[in-house]
């Protein structure tokens, strides 16, 4: 018989997942909370502690975790029942069959292992999407009875903001990979080809590398910075802003990057390299000592100093891992500290009308001494 101790799922090792659940666990006691349910369909909040992700358009999973024992594992669909058994490290795995029976056999656990009048904390999303059915949490709220429903969806955040050793290096395969597709995309963005056929490029290598899914925008940077694609044809002398998150083994890196179908003005190789001079003043404030705030204002501060702040467009970064995006947000306002583990996108955009735009920026990995690039990203337009 095979050593269930030494089984892993997507690289992650069942020791992990169970100290994942133990601090889990002294959370719930620290709240007095006397099970914990969790309900996920496309974010990671479930998969974070179970290993298991629905990965179906209809299919969503529910967590119930009591103060002891091995919590269960809850999926819709009876089909995806040895998928989910293969995934994850628990032993108790069902299928309830449809909206009503996760809320069925959810109360059945919890009449097994909880008080009738006990605090049950809710987790059905994050602070980017609240995945949880405004029926279903009517049904489950109905059916606990006396118990109270409280919901902690910053639990599981505050965990996941620090990676561990094994994350890590999930997410710099995922880096690589992300690299890879952006490679293929660079190649394909020529003058006469379709945006579609440019992420289509893009795609085929990821999927061919193990990407589980791509996220894709790509958008004639003189018009706007972020779109999806579309059959538009790209034209001679044009400047494009494409973008890719890449998840791997679970886990999302993300890059940006732009292309030009022709020879760049100087005004346009200016704004990449002022772009690109905020991203590196950016990776070098994400340090431990600094605060999250701190990442921001350097990159802004750069903007400034260089006369292109005017032209600043969308935001300055976000977390990422299990889901893209992730907390924490790159704000100049964010007193979040930088810690080791952490794992940040940053990318300063810029944007002027008549002229274009860029992204310029990728993923990068905190440590004890400052922040590693995951992606090899360039140093001109």
């Amino acid at each position: 018989m095979p050593d269930d101790s030494a089984r892993t799922c997507e690289g992650i090792s069942k020791q992990e997942y169970q100290t994942r659940l133990q601090a889990t666990r002294q959370v719930m006691a620290r709240m007095e909370l006397g099970a914990l349910v969790i309900y996920s369909w496309k974010r990671g909040q479930v998969r974070y502690l179970s290993g298991y992700k629905p990965d179906y358009v209809a299919n969503v999973a529910m967590l119930v975790i009591l103060p002891e024992g091995e919590p269960s594992l809850l999926v819709r669909f009876p089909f995806d029942l040895e998928r989910a058994r293969k995934m994850s490290w628990l032993q108790d795995v069902r299928a309830s069959g449809n909206l009503e029976g996760l809320v069925r056999d959810c109360c059945a656990i919890l009449d097994r292992g909880s008080p009738s009048n006990a605090s049950v904390g809710l987790i059905g999303g994050d602070s980017v999407v609240d995945e949880l059915p405004h029926s279903l949490h009517e049904m489950l709220s109905q059916a606990l009875g006396g118990r109270k429903l409280v919901p902690v969806p910053h639990i599981l955040e505050q965990l996941r903001l620090r990676k561990s050793a094994a994350e890590a290096t999930l997410m710099r395969e995922s880096a690589r990979v992300a690299d890879a597709a952006l490679a293929a995309a660079r190649s394909a963005a020529q003058a006469g080809h379709s945006e579609y056929e440019v992420i289509a490029a893009a795609e085929a290598t990821a999927r061919a590398m193990g990407a589980e899914e791509m996220l894709s925008v790509i958008a004639p940077a003189a018009q706007e910075l972020i779109r999806p694609p579309e059959e538009r044809r790209l034209g001679e002398g044009e400047i494009l802003v494409a973008e890719f998150a890449v998840q791997v083994n679970g886990y999302f890196t993300q890059v940006p990057s732009v292309f030009h179908t022709g020879t760049p003005s100087a005004e346009q190789r200016e704004m990449y390299s002022v772009a690109y001079a905020g991203y590196l003043a950016g990776v070098r404030a994400a340090r431990p000592g600094n605060t999250i705030g701190d990442v921001a204002r350097a990159e802004l501060t750069v903007l400034e100093d260089a006369g292109w702040l005017r032209w600043h467009a969308y935001d300055l970064g976000h977390g990422d891992g299990l889901d893209h995006p992730e907390l924490p947000a790159v704000t100049p306002e964010s007193e979040v500290p930088v810690e080791p583990g952490m794992v940040l996108c940053i990318h300063p955009g810029l944007h002027k009308p008549g002229v274009g735009g860029v992204f310029v920026g990728g993923t990068v990995l905190v440590e004890s001494d400052g922040a590693i690039p995951l992606h090899q990203v360039a140093p001109e337009l």
